[in-house]
Order: structure tokens, then sequence, then C-alpha cells
């Protein structure tokens, strides 16, 4: 079955985008040939995503025949033929339904757990409560973000340029082809700020190599998802 078939839209209402480093050689061989890693400094980079995607639907349906939902994802940024994007190595969601419906529709690896986010003034608190893989981290609103020791970057304006991720998914096939999701989003209504992390546990990097960089707070924001183009 060709994956990403369906032309799909909805609205990123709440997204938090945290992002970690790791020595360039230990995440290469976590992207199938023919994607590279983009790399800064030595370091390749993960992209972890805990967003509340709205009204997921179909681009001809109309918005209240949607689903919204609670999804989070593990990606590696990556570069094809040129370009660059994300390469999704999990994906977890509160709806076993559509954890079902994204492993049949996607190649993005879906699993089903709970995830709850509590926001208060000056706060974030995320949990995953997953067999596997469970997460938990608090976002204090109210410091500055800051860079961690060893850092490729020289600010945290030049690592929040340089590790807002292309608008375009990547996946790799049984049989070697590449499938292109790109994602259209209005670039002048994005809204995005470097937040500090107070805390943070992620059991799936347990026995990786994962250096907090960077987390970002994204405002709402609409997103239209493509049909998957299979590269040649």
């Amino acid at each position: 079955m060709r994956k990403n078939a369906v032309p799909m839209k909805g609205t990123i209402e709440r997204c938090w985008l945290f992002a970690f480093r790791a020595p360039e050689a230990e995440l290469r061989p976590l992207l199938p040939a023919p994607l590279e890693a983009v790399t800064r400094g030595g370091f390749a980079f993960w992209n972890v995503v805990v967003c509340r995607v709205g009204a997921m639907r179909p681009r001809f349906a109309p918005r209240f025949l949607g689903l919204s939902y609670w999804h989070v994802a593990y990606r590696l940024y990556a570069r094809f033929a040129g370009e660059e994007g994300l390469y999704f190595v999990r994906s977890d969601c509160d709806s076993a339904f559509l954890s079902w419906m994204g492993n049949v529709m996607t190649d993005f690896n879906f699993h089903t757990a709970g995830i709850r986010v509590l926001e208060e003034p000056g706060r974030v608190t995320l949990k995953i409560h997953s067999s596997d893989a469970p997460a938990s981290a608090e976002i204090d609103r109210f410091r500055p973000p800051t860079l961690a020791a060893g850092s490729p970057f020289g600010s945290v304006a030049e690592a929040s340029a340089f590790l807002k991720y292309k608008p375009l998914g990547l996946s790799v096939g049984g049989d070697g082809r590449v499938n292109l999701v790109r994602i259209a989003r209005d670039e002048s209504a994005w809204r995005g700020r470097a937040v500090r992390v107070a805390a943070q546990r992620w059991a799936f990097f347990g026995g990786r190599a994962a250096t907090p960089e960077l987390c970002t707070e994204v405002e709402p924001i609409e997103y239209r998802w493509n049909r998957g183009e299979i590269a040649c």
C-alpha cells in the first residue's frame, strides 16, 4: 500500500519541540540509506515534538469531521537529494484508532500512549505514559533558556535558527525508495520562542547519546500534509 496517499490538513494547536544533539557517528546508523544526517560541529540532532493536533482530516473534508489528538514523535534531522527534513523513528499517539490508522497510512511507527499536558501561567508539565517509552518534562516560562555546555552554537538565537525544522517528512520503504511528505505552512505565521526546560526524562533515549540542546514553544498554526511523493 502506498504510504501518505491522502493529503491531510489540521491545526497544530499546542506544540513543544525538544532538540537533542549526539555525535554524528552514533546517529548515522539510524538513518537508512540514502538519507544523510544534518550536522553541525560534528553533531547530528534529534527533534522530539509534543503537540496537540486539532481537526485532522482529509483535505477535502469539512473541519467538523476532523479528529483531534496528542502526538509525540521522535525524529532525526535528515537530508535527501539536497533537501532537509525529518526522518521519523517513533511516534506516540493518545488514540488507539489513530495509532492503527497511522501505521496503515504512514511509515511513522505509531504506538498508543497516554499523553497529559498541564499548562500553568509560568510552567508546563508534560507526561507520556508508555510501557516502553515513558517520558516527562517541565518547562519554565519565567527563566530565560540557556545552551548546555559543549553546544556547537554560539547563542540561543543561532540554535533556534538552525534547528527550526524544514517542513518535509522523510521515510524509506522496504524497496529502498524515499517517500517525501511535503508540509505546507505559512512561514509568516510561525511564532516560536525558546524556553527553559527545568527537568526532563525520556526513556526512549536510554542507552543512547542525547544531550539537550534547545526547547521551542510554538504558537498555533495551520498545517497541510501533501500526498507522499516517491523518489525514483
